[in-house]
């Protein structure tokens, strides 16, 4: 009578065909879940540049909301300031500002493998707060 030794290759087969499967069904989800992050880095950017936006025009002489990035003064988690804000490694960041109304954008930077998409944050002193953008992790209206 002979002893078994090891798989078969059918057995192996198997195995390899369902972590095959299961690494299908992975991927996806991971992708997803790390672009929500950053998403949440972006957002967690933009509410600093509000309080920023907020403070300016409590400072300002004019009363009004700055246009700059270098004008607010905000740093990110990684310590980089506003100045480098403009090109970071994940998102790019600009404000642009009206009488009684101001917008952050955050880009999704392509130089890091994202695709371009897009956060936006605008105030306006009349209508207040919302949120726009193609990026998956922009907060819905």
């Amino acid at each position: 009578m002979r002893t078994k030794n090891g798989f078969t290759l059918i057995e192996l087969l198997i195995v390899i065909i369902i972590i095959g499967v299961l690494a299908a069904l992975a991927i996806p989800q991971y992708t997803n879940f790390v672009e929500k992050a950053r998403a949440a880095e972006a957002l967690s950017m933009i509410s600093a540049l509000k309080t920023g936006e907020a403070a300016y025009k409590l400072e300002s002489t004019s009363g009004k909301y700055s246009s700059t990035l270098s004008d607010l003064s905000v740093s990110n988690v990684y310590g980089n300031t506003t100045d480098a804000l403009a090109a970071g490694q994940y998102w790019a960041y600009g404000v642009a500002a009206q009488t009684g109304t101001y917008t952050i954008t955050a880009t999704r930077s392509t130089k890091s493998g994202g695709d371009g998409s897009t956060i936006l944050f605008v105030w306006s002193d009349i209508s207040g707060a919302s949120w726009a953008g193609s990026h998956p992790g922009a907060p819905k209206q």
